[in-house]
């Protein structure tokens, strides 16, 4: 993001009247630059909410998004300073020249560190066309019917237009799908807005026609639903159906995954396969199982959907599944080498830091070696 455009998101927050897409593009920048910051909407929360934004707290968060950078160097700056010493003091102590040969190894991590995922996506229409989102210019991108597509930002693409009078064979669908180290946000001709997770596609008609709203997904999908009391709204993912009647909630279906993750935040779902059907009210969770069981749990809703607003948030997770999401995000294959690894693994890590920071982590709390070679990672027990 250029200087420029910075400017004018910041006026259009300050003015409220930035779009969703919008404010998106602005908070995944403050998260890019102040991993370590509480995030805009705790920010806001300090202040009052937009309407307490005055010009000199709007002036301080000017500066907090235009020179994060300096400040990020020196923490990061300290920190490898004061790992590089506890290295050296713990070889000198305990390990002895027989190990010096590692920190040959520990440089060259550093000198092939891979970079996080971005806003990549490719865009599937009804004849077959495919647009790669991240290349395409700003502005409109096609129009199908009386539909029209358009880039609004880098990280998003919305649909404007109308279905009436078209039958449900007349209906056009579209496929979104982001690679591995891919994110994107789409907003549906209804309204909706879906954040997607790295590896995941949504179906969707073009525009919405009939009684109800149906869209397909795999991998991890957030849903904000808009409130249509006389068309109910449909996810269906691997078996399972979820009816939403207006409101925000998770699916995470990935296809290495058991089975289906279904997280309310607010509003009421229902989830429901060939065995039973569940209603959710916020702060559970549905997980559907192969034996078409529903089980319905108490979560951390702001843990699960970390994901959407830049990070990983593991409690006590077992190290194979992190590496899973790691990989995912990172788009990297992983490796292991030695004794399996039965260790588990808990910290909140920024989705925007490189795969170093999660490895080194790995390394200092569970005593985890690792080894990077171009787009592959290799765990040493």
């Amino acid at each position: 993001m250029n200087q420029e455009r910075l400017e004018y998101l910041l006026e259009c927050y300050r003015l409220k009247k930035c779009s969703e897409s919008e404010m998106a593009e602005l908070d995944e920048w403050f998260h890019t630059y102040n991993p370590g910051n509480h995030d805009m909407e705790a920010w806001l929360r300090e202040v009052g909410g937009p309407e307490n934004l005055t010009e000199q707290s709007y002036t301080e968060f000017s500066l907090l998004v235009r020179s994060p950078v300096i400040i990020n160097f020196r923490k990061i700056a300290a920190i490898a300073a004061m790992l590089l010493i506890t290295v050296a003091v713990g070889y000198l102590l305990n390990n002895g020249p027989a190990e010096m040969q590692d920190h040959s190894d520990v440089r060259n991590v550093v000198k092939t560190d891979i970079g996080p995922g971005g806003n990549k996506a490719v865009l599937v229409l009804a004849n077959g066309k495919k647009i790669v989102l991240n290349n395409a210019r700003l502005g409109k991108l096609t129009q199908q019917g009386n539909t029209f597509v358009s880039k609004p930002a880098d990280s998003s693409i919305s649909y404007r237009g109308s279905g009436a009078g078209l039958t449900e064979a007349a209906l056009q669908y579209n496929t979104l799908y982001t690679p591995r180290g891919g994110k994107y946000n789409l907003t549906l001709a209804d309204g909706t807005q879906v954040m997607l997770d790295a590896a995941s596609s949504i179906t969707f008609p073009v525009s919405f026609n009939g009684g109800e709203r149906r869209v397909k997904v795999t991998g991890q999908a957030y849903f904000k639903v808009a409130h249509d009391a006389k068309k109910p709204f449909f996810v269906v993912s691997k078996g399972q159906l979820i009816k939403d009647l207006g409101t925000e909630f998770n699916v995470d279906a990935y296809p290495d995954e058991s089975g289906v993750k279904v997280t309310l935040a607010e509003g009421l779902v229902e989830v429901g396969n060939s065995g039973s059907t569940v209603s959710l009210v916020p702060g559970q969770q549905a997980r559907a199982t192969g034996s078409h069981r529903i089980e319905v749990m108490k979560v951390r809703v702001a843990d699960v959907v970390a994901w959407k607003n830049g990070w990983f948030v593991f409690h006590n997770e077992p190290v194979m599944n992190v590496m899973k999401q790691a990989a995912r995000w990172y788009d990297v294959d992983i490796q292991y080498q030695g004794q399996p690894i039965t260790k588990r693994f808990g910290g909140n890590i920024s989705k925007y830091k490189n795969i170093s920071e999660l490895l080194e982590n790995l390394k200092l709390t569970g005593g985890i070696n690792y080894r990077i070679e171009g787009r592959r990672v290799t765990l040493i027990n």
